[in-house]
């Protein structure tokens, strides 16, 4: 049999935790077919992997392109595609661009997008995906729900408890979306609007979720509820344990997104935080994700007492022109300037002129106090503002990798070194989350294996997302392979300069053909809807 591909010589890690062996691997018809010692078969391609690493392509199960609105814009998704990314998921932290009901996604994706530039031409999942297909995508995409989404399409900008026909409203676009080809649904309590949401909405909707197939332990793995937690400061532990309390009462399988906690007085938090997650694990279906940066993107507003956003963005900014409210802002902030002079500007509806700065050096410009600087880069905003916190600590990120209900993904949006020069910064991990880990804490620091850290990146995310025949280097899997040099792949993104592509890749294979080889995309389109 003639092979599309013949990846020779490689040293195969295959995504499932077996200790590396060297073999040849054959692809046909877009899965993978051989495995072993092949000798030289007819093949169109022929890839010489000696000394190279032969991996699974990474499965970023929290993948921001779709809010960000770069899955459009983007659609080679180059700086996923240039670490070895095959898959993202889409529809974290509670935002999605379908199921709609009116055609309008702007008040769920306007905190990270500019909406000016957006048209909907969908409601549905299934058009959705239509119009996603149209764009051609080189990597693989699939979407969870967002709860924000179906929330805000039905209440827009109220703040209160859902009537039990909104709820069912909720529901039913739920389960078409579900029905329609979507893998789960998200939250991101932590935003304004979805802090009015008490926990038993989210148990109803994910007991949706559990209905569908039922939990793993049953047999059947079910749609998957990914969850921000509500708080990740100092009601961290308590945000575990409700999000626990909801895996318990519906048996579906979990995955908290980016799981950290922030502030430096928070830290101390994280060990009884993640042995609750580790002990409700022994009798539930339950991860986490994780990214090896010490910083977080924010939102800025996150950062301000919970009160002032209630009521919407535009409420926001009322409340904070208001001197009576803004003087209580500041008087609940003191202290913490110290904790917030290194947030550093990185993107949003505001003067260019700020971006890459520090709140401290924006706080001496204009000669105000720290907390005065935030209260008046959100006014000059319109709360539409991202900002890097260097809030979080890595000796928790070392405890959380070690884990092994640890998930690697990015929670980053697809660029290109082209929007260098368009006067924003993204996260480095955009560019650099999977390269960083195995550079940094599996070759220089020799935290975790090469095995364990592929495993978090490939068999255990795809399992965990319900993606069929991928995640491994298994005979009939889909052919999506990464090939790299265990001994040169390198992070290259800094938070000055985030817009540069990983080193040491050699060459990208999705769906059974040839991405990228040597630093050049060979060809595109060659993603599929999941």
């Amino acid at each position: 049999m003639a092979l599309d591909i013949l990846i020779k010589s490689g040293m195969v890690v295959d995504g499932l935790g077996t200790p590396a062996y060297h073999a040849d691997v054959g692809i046909k018809d877009g899965k993978i077919v051989k495995v072993g010692f092949l000798g030289e078969p007819s093949a169109e391609t022929r890839i010489d992997a000696a000394g190279l690493c032969v991996a699974p392509g990474f499965v970023d199960i929290n993948n921001a392109s779709d809010r960000y609105w770069t899955l459009f814009s983007h659609p080679n998704l180059e700086s996923h595609l240039y670490q070895g990314v095959t898959t993202i998921i889409g529809g974290n932290c509670g935002s999605s661009l379908a199921p709609l009901t009116t055609g309008n996604i702007i008040l769920t994706i306007q905190k990270w997008a500019d909406v000016s530039k957006i048209n909907v031409n969908w409601l549905t999942v299934k058009e959705f995906f239509e119009e996603a297909r149209k764009k051609k995508l080189l990597l693989n995409f699939g979407t969870l729900i967002g709860h924000s989404t179906l929330r805000r399409d039905i209440v827009r900008d109220e703040f209160r408890k859902l009537t039990e026909k909104e709820l069912s409203q909720m529901k039913e676009l739920l389960e078409n979306g579900l029905k329609e080809g979507a893998l789960g649904l998200s939250t991101g309590l932590n935003y304004s609007h979805a802090k009015a949401a008490p926990p038993e909405e989210i148990t109803g909707l994910v007991s949706v979720l559990s209905a569908r197939g039922g939990s793993a332990s049953g047999g059947k793995r079910g749609k998957l509820y990914s969850t921000h937690l509500r708080d990740e400061e100092a009601g961290l532990y308590e945000s575990v344990l409700e999000t626990i309390e909801i895996a318990k009462k519906t048996q579906a399988g979990v995955e908290i997104s980016h799981f950290k906690a922030v502030g430096k007085d928070n830290w101390p938090l994280f060990d009884k935080s993640l042995e609750a997650i580790e002990k409700a694990a022994e009798n539930l279906d339950i991860n986490f994700d994780i990214y090896p940066y010490t910083s977080t993107a924010t939102v800025l507003y996150t950062i301000l007492p919970d009160w002032i956003a209630v009521g919407g963005r535009a409420k926001l900014i009322e409340n904070l022109k208001n001197n009576d409210f803004k003087t209580k802002v500041i008087n609940e902030l003191q202290g913490k300037e110290d904790d917030f002079k290194e947030i550093i500007v990185a993107s949003g509806n505001i003067d260019k002129i700020f971006i890459g700065k520090t709140i401290e050096e924006i706080a001496k410009n204009q000669g105000g106090s720290i907390i005065e600087a935030i209260i008046n880069l959100l006014i000059a905003a319109e709360g539409k503002l991202v900002v890097f916190w260097p809030a979080l600590s890595e000796e928790n990120f070392i405890k959380a990798l070690k884990s092994p209900l640890s998930i690697i993904a990015s929670d980053g949006a697809s660029y290109n070194i082209g929007d260098a020069k368009n006067g924003f910064l993204t996260h480095p991990r955009s560019f650099s989350c999977f390269s960083r880990v195995l550079n940094r804490y599996v070759r220089e620091k020799n935290i975790i294996s090469l095995e364990e850290a592929i495993k978090k990146m490939t068999a255990l995310p795809a399992l965990k997302a319900g993606l069929a025949y991928r995640g491994a280097i298994e005979l009939k899997y889909f052919a999506d392979i990464v090939i790299f040099n265990p001994e040169l792949i390198k992070d290259m993104a800094t938070f000055e300069n985030p817009f540069q592509y990983s080193r040491g890749l050699h060459s990208v294979i999705i769906n059974g053909r040839v991405a990228l080889i040597n630093g050049q995309i060979k060809n595109q389109a060659l993603g599929q809807l999941l």
